[in-house]
């Protein structure tokens, strides 16, 4: 009998322990979208995260969403300059998704081992074309619908949508809650304020047209999800070519940092914290097409993805609204050179969705295809950075080659902790 309870105890601590000898530690899943542009054939991508960083496939995965991507043949500026497409509910039950392409927003159950399966009657409609931005507060959903599209039309005003989400993943639209704004302005971004309150919006291109209109949003978020534009909102950005793209609120500080690409800078915005409105504080200097803007949850480093560099530019936000550049650091395989926007010279690949592990020490980074030229080869990629104590990033593994078609552009990342 003791022989018996010695095997017993023997086999329970080797199932406890993984194939290194150490004990099993919740494990990461990675999600990326494809964005494929055929019909019915955009699909979440999802990698177990190795302890080195290192990236597994899924079983199961891609994982359709029941619709299609956006696409941009002639590589225009505007249709796949978004972010936030992929969003995790706050309970970590549910993984959200748009079908840019076929107006809806996918809604998956995620499961224990992080496989996703639609729940019932996804995909939603996204009440508007083009959705490309989704965030969360409380049972509210947001989706911002930019109405750009090369490949379908889009006769529809864009808008900034309210849904709400149920205990079984259900989206409904509130009514009335759907905010339209100016037409070829497209809107590129949405994001909650941290006490909800708030919801910040870039209307991308709205410098771009004749008069010129306001690229920064604020909108006050009424108790039944209800949209309304604070006083002074759409904001200009002060300079030539001034716009916003970007947008990432400090985790501890009434501060907004908003990616100015076509300025290369960053700008920092103090929030009223009563009305929502928007002050300039300052301009940091940043790289080329500097757009998309992480902080850690501490708040004292901030990461900057300068796409037309395909850099990664880390700041110190110890002081919320004095960010300084601590470092720059190219990605591998940018690619060939080629003109983009404005004659400048930009990278094949281009850096255009971030997103941290959940212990912050990996930073996982994708990369599009941004040159007209698809005879160069495939520089679609992913990429696992690691991030030193000091906040510090560095490539130490080859980025993985996303799946996919180099005329197919990915956008959106997640991570959940399974």
């Amino acid at each position: 009998m003791k022989n018996a309870l010695v095997l017993i105890l023997l086999c329970m601590s080797i199932c406890s322990c993984n194939d290194h000898g150490t004990p099993n530690a919740s494990a990461d899943i990675l999600y990326v979208q494809t964005n494929n542009f055929e019909d019915n054939q955009n699909a979440v991508l999802a990698y177990k995260v190795k302890s080195d960083g290192s990236l597994e496939p899924l079983m199961g995965s891609p994982f359709l969403t029941k619709g299609s991507g956006v696409g941009n043949p002639m590589q225009i500026l505007g249709p796949l300059d978004s972010d936030y497409e992929l969003r995790v509910s706050a309970d970590g039950k549910f993984l959200m998704a748009v079908n840019s392409g076929s107006n809806t927003i996918a809604v998956f159950s995620i499961m224990a081992d992080g496989a996703l399966e639609h729940v019932p009657g996804s995909p939603f409609p996204s009440n508007g074309q083009t959705p490309v931005a989704l965030d969360i507060s409380g049972n509210f959903v947001f989706v911002l619908n930019k109405s750009q599209d090369p490949l379908h039309a889009t006769p529809q005003l864009p808008n900034y949508s309210t849904f709400t989400i149920d205990g079984a993943g259900k989206l409904t639209p509130v009514p009335g809650a759907k905010f339209e704004t100016t037409a070829g302005t497209s809107p590129s971004n949405a994001l909650v304020s941290r006490d909800g309150k708030f919801l910040f919006g870039t209307d991308f291109l709205g410098f771009m047209l004749m008069p010129p209109v306001g690229t920064l949003r604020t909108f006050t978020i009424s108790g039944s999800g209800n949209l309304a534009p604070v006083t002074g909102s759409p904001y200009v950005v002060p300079g030539m070519n001034g716009t916003a793209l970007g947008l990432w609120q400090h985790p501890s500080g009434s501060v907004l940092y908003v990616g100015n690409p076509l300025q290369g800078m960053v700008n920092v915005y103090a929030i009223n914290g009563v009305t929502g409105a928007l002050t300039l504080q300052t301009s940091v200097a940043a790289g080329k097409a500097a757009c998309w803007i992480r902080t850690n949850k501490a708040g004292d480093r901030m990461y900057v993805l300068n796409s037309g560099d395909n850099t990664v530019q880390v700041y110190n936000t110890s002081n919320p609204t004095a960010p300084s550049s601590m470092q720059t650091f190219e990605l591998k395989n940018s690619g060939p050179i080629y003109p983009g926007p404005g004659g400048a010279a930009f990278k094949t690949s281009q850096d255009f969705s971030i997103v941290f592990s959940s212990s912050e020490d990996k930073l996982f980074i994708v990369n599009q295809h941004t040159n007209a030229d698809f005879s160069i080869g495939n520089f679609n990629f992913l990429h696992s950075l690691k991030i030193a104590a000091d906040g510090m990033v560095t490539e130490e593994m080859e980025p993985v080659q996303i799946p996919i078609p180099n005329t197919v552009r990915p956008k959106g990342s997640a991570v959940v902790s399974r």
